[in-house]
């Protein structure tokens, strides 16, 4: 890994996801800088630079991503926001990534990029061979697994350095409600992922030195292998809700069990266990209901 400091844009950075890994730069000793809508709350943020703007707005990208060594690539339209608006969702998730490649090579010319796409990528993958590694064709469907899959093509094409974290579903320890349908059949294999693993990811993947395309999958490891509906029972336990009470998708569409030895290897990376995340997510309930 460089230690060396250096100079981080963080696309959409005000969000979860985008906090945490500025963070953990900021406190390894990187100057980060915040890209954002101007919409977003950018509050507990003034540590760092806030760069305000829209992801399609060449001029505000190279502004703001100006002698940037790294960009760190989060900013995207997610489900369902991007079911509804799949224009939008193209325009932000495939020429925004299109954006800010043109825009690195005009200012960040040796810049590395980091970018945070999806184990959607992959489509329904329950009659393979778990685990899922990168090796695995492309057959997502859906716009917003479309965009991601386009996006990593915009990637390979430019030819630049760059790390690509496919990422699984994320599990954030916190008083969230269960979805009114979880993204998976009850009997399927799914593996998700702690919210704070992620940002150790993509921060790792920021001090990462690499000369050319590296793909890697992100998830939980081997104690977050289970099926949906055993997740769905532990969540729905943390919540004290019965689970009679959860709905599943007929078919699998996404989530499997993936390959990420080779991650933890190179990224240095120690995946919190699922039951960390259960007593995390049990303590917060209790918090809140405090």
């Amino acid at each position: 890994m460089n230690k060396l400091s250096r100079t981080v844009a963080v696309t959409g950075g005000a969000g979860r996801v985008g906090r945490l890994v500025a963070a953990n730069l900021s406190a390894a000793g990187h100057r980060v800088r915040i890209l954002d809508l101007p919409t977003a709350d950018f509050s507990g943020l003034d540590q760092h630079g806030i760069y305000a703007g829209d992801i399609n707005d060449r001029n505000y990208l190279k502004s703001a991503l100006e002698d940037a060594e790294v960009v760190v690539h989060l900013a995207a339209l997610l489900p369902p926001i991007a079911t509804e608006h799949p224009e939008l969702t193209h325009r932000v998730n495939v020429q925004g990534t299109k954006d800010v490649l043109d825009i690195m090579d005009s200012v960040s010319h040796n810049g590395l990029l980091v970018f945070s796409s999806s184990v959607v990528v992959y489509g329904n993958t329950q009659h393979l061979q778990p685990p899922i590694g990168t090796e695995t064709p492309l057959r997502g469907t859906g716009i917003y697994a479309e965009t991601k899959i386009a996006a990593e093509d915009a990637i390979l094409d430019a030819g630049r350095p760059a790390v690509i974290l496919r990422i699984s579903g994320v599990s954030v320890p916190d008083f969230l409600l269960p979805p009114e349908v979880w993204p998976f059949t009850a009997k399927q294999r799914m593996e998700f992922v702690h919210v704070d693993d992620v940002a150790a990811a993509l921060t790792a993947a920021a001090t990462h030195r690499v000369e050319q395309v590296s793909i890697h999958n992100i998830a939980g490891g081997d104690s977050w292998r289970l099926t949906g509906r055993r997740y769905s029972d532990a969540y729905l336990s943390a919540f004290q809700l019965p689970a009679n009470e959860a709905a599943f998708l007929d078919q699998p569409l996404a989530f499997d069990f993936y390959e990420t030895e080779s991650a933890n290897r190179e990224l240095h990376l120690v995946p919190s266990s699922f039951e960390a995340f259960q007593s995390a997510l049990t303590k917060a309930i209790a918090e809140a209901l405090d």
